[in-house]
Parts: C-alpha cells; structure tokens; sequence
C-alpha cells in the first residue's frame, strides 16, 4: 500500500495537510488486500483518534480504494532515526521517557472495547515508521494498521507480512501475531533507536526470517541486558519484552507500564 501526503486549503486560507493511504496497482484486484484496507479503516473508526491518526473519510474512486486520515503533528521514530544518521542513538533520557509513552499507546490499544465488548486488537507491525512521538516524549501515536488483527477483522491467509527486523520469533516461524509479538516488536523498535541501527539485516527475507526465528534479539545486537538496565527502568524493560519466548517476557502493555 502506498501513503502519500495531501495538502488542501480551507476557506480560511489555511493550508491543511493530511495523508491518503491506497493500495498499489498490483493490490487492487486482490480482494485480501481491499479487506485489509476497509478494515482499518473499520478500526480507525472505532479507536477514535485517541492514540491513532483521525479518520477523515474513505472510498473508492477510478484509482481504487482510498482512505485519508489527519497528519500526525510529530515525526515517527524512524524520520528521528534518519536525521541523526545510520549508527547514531537517539538520547537515552529522551528514550527513557518515549517509551513509556510508546507502551502506554500499546496498553490503550490492547484493552480497546466498543459496545459489545474487547476489540482483542493485535497491531501485528510495530515498526519505527510506525510509531509517531513528540518530541517531549510524553504522546505517542500508533500508525498504519493495515496488518492489525481485531474481532471482527477479515482473516488473514497466513503468508508472512511485517517488518522482519523487528517482528517476533514467533511470527518468524509462521505463528499467529498476538499481544506479546507486540511487545516485542515495539521494544524491538526503541532498541534501534537506542543502538542506532535497525536490530536485524540479512541477504534476503528468507535469511532474515531464519535469523529472527532462531537466534535472541539481544545477542544478535551484542547488547549486554545488565548495560542496558543501568540506563534506567525503561530501557530495563525492553530487555523483559524482547525475551525469545513469548511466557518470559510481561504479560501485557500495562505490565510493562508497571516497569517503566
């Protein structure tokens, strides 16, 4: 699927920029990839806006089906990333803070319910380019939920899609996504920001999912857990949550608030 930003002027005379989200010419007639997107689209509508980008609209036009959705006043951690340069850490104070905020957007994620009860949402592909935080890190938002599951969601025919460099072991072996890949995948995702390189590379995807699936997180960066607990609570707890089995790392997002 492809974003592109759009711009529009108001009767004000105030320029307004938003982002539009349609799938790509080889996505139009795969009736899996139209259900992904009317389903965020479904779920946007659901969550609100409270830790999502807004939904302004959605429809289908001669290019295809299309949604549009409010900007996010604040860069995601992979546009921060790039700033700084391949290698270069985000400030450890500033990821102290992010990723409680990152966590708390999870945790609301997690326990989200309408009328009939919880949504049971799974994001399913946390990545930097999909995490927004201000730059207090104190509000974070969750983006691109193309590949969420929820009750109600259409099913997925279990080919693997993703981000590999941060996904779960799990999800590298053919698994269903679930909450605790979730975890993993966002302290996956603040464990680039604290190195400055993306936690996993490889020849192909085949090497990467093979690599994922086999070797722990931390020992593949080199990174010493007792290092990284030193630099504070939080980042003690991406240590927790990037445990190889899913039963050793917390049992939900609030838990690792709880750490944090």
């Amino acid at each position: 699927m492809k974003v592109e930003a759009v711009s529009s002027t108001g009767v004000d005379g105030n320029v307004t920029t938003s982002f539009e989200k349609r799938l790509s010419p080889r996505e139009r007639d795969e009736p899996e990839a139209q259900a992904r997107l009317r389903g965020e689209a479904d779920l946007l509508t659901l969550l609100g806006g409270r830790f999502t980008p807004r939904l302004l609209g959605t429809g289908e036009d001669e290019r295809g089906l299309w949604l549009r959705t409010a900007a996010i006043p604040f860069p995601t951690l992979a546009r921060r990333l790039e700033a700084r340069g391949e290698g270069a850490p985000l400030d450890a104070s500033w990821i102290e803070r992010a990723v409680g905020a990152a966590f708390l957007a999870l945790a609301e994620l997690h326990d989200a319910a309408d009328a009939y009860g919880p949504l049971h949402i799974v994001h399913a592909d946390l990545s930097p380019a999909n995490i927004a935080v201000d730059d207090d890190a104190t509000h974070a938002v969750l983006l691109d939920f193309d590949l969420a599951s929820w009750r109600g969601a259409a099913t997925r025919d279990g080919a693997f899609r993703g981000t590999v460099g941060y996904c779960a072991p799990e999800i590298a072996r053919g698994e269903t996504p679930t909450t605790a890949s979730d975890l993993f995948a966002l302290a996956a995702t603040f464990l680039h920001a604290v190195t400055g390189v993306p936690p996993r590379d490889g020849p192909s995807l085949a090497a990467l999912l093979a690599i994922a699936a086999e070797s722990p997180l931390l020992d593949k960066l080199g990174l010493e857990p007792a290092r990284l607990r030193a630099r504070g609570p939080a980042h003690a707890a991406l240590v927790r949550c990037v445990a190889h089995l899913p039963s050793d790392r917390p049992a939900s997002a609030r838990a690792v608030l709880a750490l944090c």
